[in-house]
């Protein structure tokens, strides 16, 4: 049997692989601009920017509004799954991953990553393990892995009360995600039995069709965009968040 370490690194594999992909990381401010923009006045954009959308003001129902704009869009890509010759120096730089996964999960973190913005967090952190621990902790709430789905409560708590320096961008929150990433990868390979949408992409052989795609992409992406609203209405009780836009 595999020891943890081993088996870890199949996740973290298939999260590298992904990364690859142009476009994986999500430009904060491109995204808040493009989707905010519609709906916003410069002046509110400008609170976005420095505050995230929960510390702005922004109403949880436009937050929504572009959550499920954000969700539909990469359903749709990914479903189709059709631009694996855009991947710098071809498919061979994916060596161990299947190019149809890595295209999956590339889709997964760029709204992983979106839909945190929308609803109110700051920049994904610039260390390079610990952005790869966030994006984990994400997508272990889109797999609704109780260990993430606790931590990244408590981290969006943190960042919307500004005390982002007193949460863990360090040895809490890694220990979290290495925790998730074992779950994660589990699911992944049918090494352990779960009753999750998980079950469903496998990372060893085969093509991901489209209507696999969007049976497993749109309840993780809804799993995740009903946490965060929670976590934007649970900051509305707390007296330095506005609960109106202005």
């Amino acid at each position: 049997m595999a020891d943890t370490t081993e088996v870890v690194g199949v996740w973290y594999n298939v999260l590298g692989a992904a990364l690859q992909i142009p476009g994986a990381r999500v430009n904060r401010a491109e995204f808040l601009v493009k989707e905010f923009g519609k709906y916003c006045n410069p002046a509110t954009i400008e609170k976005i920017f420095s505050k995230g959308t929960a510390a702005a003001g922004v109403e949880a129902a436009l937050m929504d509004k572009v959550a499920e704009d954000t969700i539909n869009l990469h359903a749709g890509i990914a479903a189709s799954l059709s631009f694996a010759a855009g991947i710098p120096g071809g498919l061979a730089m994916l060596a161990t991953v299947p190019a149809d996964i890595a295209q999956y999960y590339y889709h997964v973190i760029a709204a992983a990553q979106k839909l945190a913005y929308t609803y109110g967090f700051l920049e994904m952190p610039l260390v390079e393990d610990d952005f790869k621990s966030l994006i984990t902790l994400l997508l272990g709430v889109m797999a609704d892995i109780e260990d993430a789905n606790t931590t990244v409560t408590e981290l969006y708590a943190s960042q919307v009360s500004r005390e982002m320096a007193a949460m863990a961008m360090g040895k809490a929150l890694n220990k979290a995600a290495l925790k998730t990433a074992l779950a994660l990868a589990y699911r992944l390979t049918g090494k352990s039995v779960f009753k999750s949408i998980w079950k469903a992409v496998p990372v060893l052989g085969g093509v991901v069709s489209g209507g696999i795609t969007l049976c497993t992409f749109l309840p993780m992406c809804n799993n995740l965009k009903t946490r965060l609203h929670r976590s934007v209405e649970a900051a509305k009780k707390m007296p330095l968040l506005p609960s109106v836009a202005p």
